[in-house]
């Protein structure tokens, strides 16, 4: 049987109501593949790149069940080697920060000897919420700013309202709306906590239509669900309280998920949450896409399943470089 290795956060910090680790580790051990769990926080970072990759802490998932806690049994730590493993699944949640790039880097030196979900190389080498500005054909305009000046010009230049989002944070967490009137105290202020940013327009379908999430695997869609913000909040992320319901994608938007994938998966971007706002794309999630469990229960079937099937798949024809 193959042997899987599955890198996070640690146990602890897992929100079991919605995790997808949990059910994505279940679904393995049902099928009685070996899975073992590497808590990234407890990595040696003081060792060089070949060694640290020899000598992961690792811990057997004896057991995964998000209703059961503590929702997973882990055996004693021992070390194992990357190179140990066929498949490494990587569900690091964000911010996208110097200790994230730390371990990315590490496993990216693996240069295509495994199969990674996704490839660290690839994770790197893009932004969630630039990955729009990729596909203008599809997407919300979408502008990266740098420096101060630019940010405060790209508000001011926006037609009715600019949406701002930290350029390394997810869940909702930083974002922030200006009129093109703001004044630059505010926008001082928020550039001085978060920095570097990206500007969209803001759409106003995301009070009425909500944030539509599609959740892929490869070429493979495993399902949408829409998140609605909470009353009085403009904010469509779960974290933020919004509620979710089933939504079925429009024709424009499946064009635009085969578009983003044809060109993503190729590069080892394999698992993706494609978000839009109405018809528009407005981020591509790869670091850990969620909404697993969401889509599930308002579509009714379980999609670690089919998951499970597609990364079986992809395991199966993988072909390693020397």
């Amino acid at each position: 049987m193959p042997r899987y290795l599955v890198t996070a956060d640690p146990v602890a910090s897992f929100q079991p109501r919605f995790d997808t680790t949990l059910r994505l580790m279940a679904e393995l051990l049902a099928r009685g593949v070996e899975v073992d769990y590497c808590d990234l926080f407890t990595t040696d970072m003081s060792l060089g790149t070949d060694d640290w990759l020899a000598a992961l802490p690792v811990r057997s998932v004896l057991w995964s069940d998000p209703s059961r806690p503590p929702y997973v049994g882990l055996d004693a730590p021992r070390s194992a080697a990357a190179l140990d493993y066929e498949v490494l699944v990587h569900r690091k949640d964000p911010p996208v920060d110097a200790t994230y790039r730390g371990w990315a880097e590490r496993f990216a030196a693996l240069d295509g000897r495994l199969l990674q979900l996704n490839e660290p190389a690839e994770v790197l080498r893009h932004s969630e919420h630039l990955l729009p500005a990729r596909f203008p054909e599809f997407s919300i305009p979408t502008f990266h700013c740098r420096e101060f000046g630019e940010f405060a010009a790209t508000v001011r230049s926006q037609p009715v309202e600019a949406v701002v989002k930290p350029i390394a944070e997810c869940s909702g967490i930083g974002i922030a709306f200006f009129r093109p009137d703001a004044s630059e105290p505010v926008l001082r202020g928020w550039w001085q906590q978060y920095g570097e940013a990206v500007v969209q327009p803001y759409q106003e379908a995301v009070t009425t239509r909500g944030d539509l999430r599609i959740l892929t695997i490869g070429r493979r869609i495993l399902g949408s669900v829409t998140r609605l913000p909470r009353p009085g909040s403009r904010l469509a992320n779960l974290h933020q309280g919004a509620s979710y319901h089933a939504f079925d994608p429009t024709p424009r938007q499946l064009e635009a998920v085969a578009a983003v994938t044809a060109e993503l998966v190729p590069r080892g971007l394999y698992l993706l949450g494609l978000d839009f706002i109405g018809d528009l794309l407005s981020e591509v999630n790869f670091t850990s896409p969620s909404a697993m469990v969401q889509i599930g229960e308002v579509m009714h079937k379980r999609p670690e399943v089919e998951l499970v099937d597609e990364i079986e798949a992809l395991r199966r024809t993988f072909v390693a470089r020397p």
